[in-house]
């Protein structure tokens, strides 16, 4: 049920963005708890450079941030972040997905 969820997160942030390869993160996030919790993470990393858009799962305490073409989010940058927001980042993940017609 996880692996379907976290493909259904990623179907759906990625579908409208077809016709070019885009780099989404998955983080780790210890302290999720609540809706504020979702709408404070969702604040923090929305106003990087870049970020198209955020969506938090708190039950697994995960956020996936999907980037502009080009765009990094770095690992200190996304750290400073979520601790500034009172959170602890356990861990990023980078992928690349490319959609071809």
């Amino acid at each position: 049920m996880h692996k379907f969820t976290t493909l259904s997160l990623i179907v759906s942030l990625l579908m409208p963005l077809v016709a070019s390869a885009k780099t989404y993160y998955q983080l780790q996030i210890d302290g999720l708890v609540c809706p504020f919790c979702e709408y404070n993470i969702q604040k923090k990393l929305s106003k990087l450079d870049g970020v198209i858009k955020v969506e938090v799962n708190l039950k697994q305490g995960q956020v996936t941030v999907l980037m502009e073409d080009g765009k990094i989010l770095s690992e200190d940058q996304a750290r400073k972040e979520i601790t500034d927001a009172g959170f602890t980042l356990k861990s990023l993940t980078q992928h690349m997905v490319s959609s071809e017609k």
